[in-house]
């Protein structure tokens, strides 16, 4: 799935001449870059005004990573004072709260990301970006096979105004 994923981000963002596509190859962060490299430069072709979605996507995904890790430690000394008999009820409370936000920070970031994935696939396929969403929404499995499929296309990419054409704004 990984390779899928990262070989269709990759081949999309060199093809787009989006700065360093290998990034596509980093698990935690460089994807996320990349996906919204190529959402921007859709969005900056189309006019759309919203154009950070790679620093959006970048720092959620850093931010919810970085804060998950404390997050584990603090459930793994809980289970211990668990098991030597101390009562937690104070902590987990105080865990269930953290979770919760982080759920919620979650939350607003596959938004973000859900949306970035829309622009690329309509950008590459504009009559099945919808359907491609949708399906990678309900069965996640298949985002790494629609995006390595489109990493051909430009059939909804936006050619630049004038006559010559221009080439595209880099990210």
């Amino acid at each position: 799935m990984y390779i899928f994923s990262s070989l269709g981000f990759y081949t999309l963002a060199k093809r787009r001449g989006i700065r360093a596509p290998g990034l596509a190859w980093i698990p935690i962060g460089g994807t996320q870059w990349i996906l919204g490299s190529l959402s921007d430069q859709y969005a900056s072709l189309t006019g759309a005004k919203l154009r950070c979605s790679r620093h959006i996507l970048l720092w959620g995904e850093l931010v919810l990573t970085a804060a998950a890790i404390p997050l584990l430690v603090f459930a793994i000394q809980l289970l211990t004072a668990t098991l030597a008999g101390q009562d937690v009820t104070m902590q987990l409370m105080q865990l269930n709260g953290v979770q919760t936000l982080l759920n919620l920070a979650s939350i607003a970031l596959s938004v973000m990301i859900y949306i970035a994935l829309y622009k690329v696939y309509k950008s590459c396929d504009p009559k099945h970006a919808v359907l491609f969403l949708v399906l990678s929404i309900i069965f996640n499995i298949t985002l790494p096979f629609f995006v390595f499929a489109c990493r051909n296309k430009d059939l909804g990419m936006p050619q630049p105004d004038g006559g010559e054409e221009e080439p595209l704004p880099l990210y």
